[in-house]
């Protein structure tokens, strides 16, 4: 067996003894371009196409369909009445809003009239 034949032991080429000269060649010819056997091509090709045949069509059964078909209004008319719910709830929302600003209008107006009798009165508030 001559030394440059297995390319699993490099500890063979690193043994201090061949030069650099040596290992290009060794290196050269262990790289050579090594032609693809007859009808390789031809073979990798003929996997890689589709099997000739008719396509599978899946169809779904009538019942089930159905079934569907009724789920996927269910979901629609709960979106839509979940629309409405959370537009009544903001509704509800803006309306105590409002009632709340009111009544601090309210309680702010009655405040300035107690201070302006207390003034009046002689009485000396702190602002």
């Amino acid at each position: 067996m001559n030394r440059h034949e297995d390319l699993n032991q490099p500890e063979e080429l690193n043994d201090g003894g061949e030069s650099f000269a040596e290992l290009e060649r060794y290196l050269a010819e262990a790289m050579r371009r090594v032609d693809a056997p007859e009808g390789f091509a031809d073979r990798v090709m003929a996997r890689t196409r589709p099997a000739p045949g008719k396509a599978k069509i899946l169809r779904m059964p009538v019942r089930t369909r159905a079934w569907v078909t009724g789920a996927i209004a269910a979901m629609l008319l709960a979106g839509v009445l979940g629309g409405d719910q959370v537009t009544a709830r903001d509704e509800r929302a803006e309306a105590k809003q409002g009632q709340f600003e009111a009544g601090m209008r309210i309680t702010d107006a009655a405040l300035e009239h107690t201070r302006e009798q207390l003034q009046r009165a002689g009485v000396l508030v702190g602002d």
